[in-house]
């Protein structure tokens, strides 16, 4: 009798411990969540028809919440509509920027044409043909006097001089580094550089006085320059004319726009590109946890049950 009521006695405490165990067990063993798994509860708990609907009462259209990090701003929250955007504002900035580089080249095209014309008109290529003209009679009225020096004396002589001091520097002119390097030798290049330096100021001077006394060069390089000055303002006045053509101002405005243009498509190419990146970034954040949704082991366990998965796998 004894001992049939030591053993109902621990039958009862075996039954006890084991009702304890099981409810500690029940108590410890919760889904491993993250933080915000109860929206995502919540929204199922929506889509199943559910009297407590979280979703309509949060101002997103068609019944998207806003604070439901698995679900976005729509109903599908790949975001379709940044992506779309993109190639259709980069072609249009790419439009943009080739429009203002045509119309940049057909103005200078337009320019071309017309100084093209104006070099080609005849009135030109008279004032041309005289200026050419002015320039050989002056060589040759230059020519002449110069020649008339070679009977000169002093002429001959300086230009005697001249020629056998270049020769002689040729001639002792370093063919070396080292030699380059010799003081004395370069203190006698000096010294000869400057000797020649004066004999041909001396032979500037008896030419520039002879062609001064001279009037037929005189008068000829007067008729130089009046063709000169005819010419240059000629092409003076043109080019005045020409940038106040009504067309050259048109295609001035239009390239201007087209320059506002292509800033404005560039902005909004970058502004789209920036919006879809954060349009990605969004729609990732929020599914960020959709491969554990069906995981029957946990978001930080693996199916090997290590506890280890969040260092193999990519949230």
């Amino acid at each position: 009798m004894r001992t049939i009521r030591a053993s109902g006695r621990f039958a009862f405490v075996a039954a006890a411990a084991l009702s304890l165990s099981l409810v500690a067990s029940g108590w410890t063993a919760q889904p491993t969540q993250p933080s915000d798994d109860q929206p995502r509860r919540d929204a199922r708990g929506d889509a199943r028809g559910g009297d407590d609907n979280r979703g309509e009462d949060r101002g997103a259209p068609g019944g998207a919440m806003y604070g439901d990090p698995y679900h976005g701003y729509s109903g599908n929250d790949y975001p379709a509509e940044e992506v779309r955007a993109v190639p259709p504002a980069r072609a249009n900035a790419v439009r943009a920027r080739l429009e203002h580089e045509r119309a940049q080249s057909d103005l200078y095209r337009w320019i071309d044409r017309n100084w093209d014309d104006f070099t080609n008109s005849r009135e030109y290529l008279d004032n041309a043909a005289n200026e050419r003209k002015a320039q050989d009679n002056y060589n040759r009225e230059r020519d002449r006097v110069l020649k008339s020096l070679n009977n000169d004396s002093n002429y001959r002589t300086l230009k005697d001089l001249i020629a056998d001091i270049s020769a002689q520097m040729e001639r002792q002119r370093p063919h070396s580094v080292n030699a380059a390097m010799n003081a004395d030798a370069m203190e006698d290049m000096l010294a000869m550089a400057t000797v020649k330096l004066g004999y041909l100021s001396q032979l500037s001077a008896m030419e520039s006085s002879a062609m001064n006394a001279d009037k037929g060069v005189q008068d000829s390089r007067t008729a130089l320059l009046d063709a000169g000055n005819r010419s240059r303002e000629m092409r003076r006045t043109f080019d005045r004319k020409l940038r106040r053509d009504e067309n050259f101002l048109a295609a001035r405005t239009r390239i201007d726009d087209l320059r506002i243009n292509k800033v404005v498509a560039a902005t909004f190419l970058e502004s789209a590109i920036n919006a879809r990146c954060i349009a990605l970034d969004y729609a990732y954040y929020v599914h960020r946890w959709d491969q554990y949704k069906y995981s029957n082991y946990g978001i930080y366990g693996d199916y090997y049950g290590g506890g280890y998965g969040a260092f193999n796998r990519r949230y």
